[in-house]
């Protein structure tokens, strides 16, 4: 009797492993089918690129006498803001009060002399030559007096727009050369900003839409930014120098030298690209591949061509897939064809990272 009893207690404990046994295997299979996906979607039309700039004056000039001689005087300071107009600096005009002086006077007698001739000539009482000469001798004094007349005006130098003094390169009593700079200044009007742009860029500036900058001194604050033009030629870097125009806030107006980074908002080549996770994506025969599940949960090879990689780790898909098809995104390589799988839950709020 014991003896039987000894059989029966042993065969329960073989049936019992054979149970457990089946049902680890059974969670083994299921744990190596069990995969993580996503959904093919379909790429947002617009993208947002950034790039680092600088803040610039919308003008930066300058500015010279168009005549020579000595300095009279320097009206402003370094830093004074200017009005458009305003006298900045005078070149001495004894000389040039003189010389127009002497001119006029010529001006006078050869514009008498030539009236008389030319009503002579219309009377018939003068020749054709006479009155050619008459006519080109008063066209020659107009031009000579009206540049000396010109050369007294320049020796003022005004303000070409408003702004502020940025630098005085000579002073008062010092002789300068015509076109030499005296001083610089820059425009107080809307600031603008200049960034280098890539050539990819480049070739969609007309894509653009929504700009806006923000500075590194005004933390947390957006600048509505208007593009306004770039440079035809890349520089060595093959970057091309673009510019925008900067609506200053109320609060903040930015100042020429200040860092910025400047956001643009551009159109997308194609509005119905497709893109899918980089992670579901492998090789296999030198071709780009993915698995894609079906509805019967089996997957399937399917072979795809990848374009732009994108910077929230999506990769656009040009050809392979469909919008709202199912694809693996991890473990992609020990995956087989047809082979069975089950559809990994999301996480979710109270089980940050599958935990549980």
């Amino acid at each position: 009797m014991n003896l039987s009893k000894q059989l029966l207690t042993l065969m329960l404990v073989i049936s019992c492993f054979g149970i457990t046994s089946c049902k680890m295997k059974s969670d083994i299979n299921e744990s190596k089918n069990l995969v993580k996906t996503a959904t093919v979607q379909k790429e947002n039309s617009v993208s947002t690129v950034s790039y680092p700039g600088k803040i610039i004056a919308a003008s930066d000039v300058n500015l010279s006498f168009r005549i020579a001689g000595p300095i009279a005087k320097v009206n402003v300071v370094q830093g004074q803001k200017v009005k458009k107009g305003d006298v900045l600096a005078e070149i001495e005009e004894r000389d040039y009060k003189l010389q127009l002086s002497a001119t006029e006077a010529e001006y006078r007698q050869i514009k008498a002399e030539a009236e008389r001739v030319i009503e002579l000539y219309k009377r018939g009482s003068a020749t054709q030559n006479d009155h050619d000469k008459a006519f080109y001798g008063l066209q020659q004094i107009t031009a000579k007096y009206t540049a000396h007349k010109n050369a007294l005006a320049d020796t003022k130098m005004h303000a070409p727009f408003d702004g502020y003094i940025q630098k005085i390169f000579y002073d008062a009593s010092e002789t300068i050369g015509a076109g030499m700079p005296v001083l610089s200044m820059i425009s107080s009007a809307a600031p603008e900003v200049e960034i280098n742009i890539s050539s990819r860029d480049y070739v969609r500036r007309s894509d653009f839409k929504e700009t806006y900058c923000t500075i590194d001194v005004f933390q947390g604050e957006k600048f509505s930014a208007q593009y306004i033009d770039v440079t035809k030629k890349a520089n060595l870097n093959q970057l091309y120098a673009a510019r925008f125009l900067i609506k200053p806030s109320n609060d903040h107006i930015p100042a020429p030298g200040m860092s910025a980074n400047v956001y643009i908002t551009i159109k997308s080549d194609d509005s119905e690209a497709l893109s899918v996770p980089v992670t579901s994506i492998f090789e296999k025969e030198g071709n780009s591949c993915v698995w894609v599940v079906g509805k019967d949960l089996k997957l399937s090879l399917r072979k795809i061509t990848a374009g732009e990689f994108k910077k929230d780790g999506r990769v656009i898909i040009s050809q392979g897939l469909y919008e709202g098809e199912t694809v693996v995104i991890a473990g992609v390589k020990s995956l087989k064809e047809g082979m069975t799988v089950k559809i990994k839950e999301p996480a979710s709020e109270s089980n940050i990272g599958n935990i549980l």
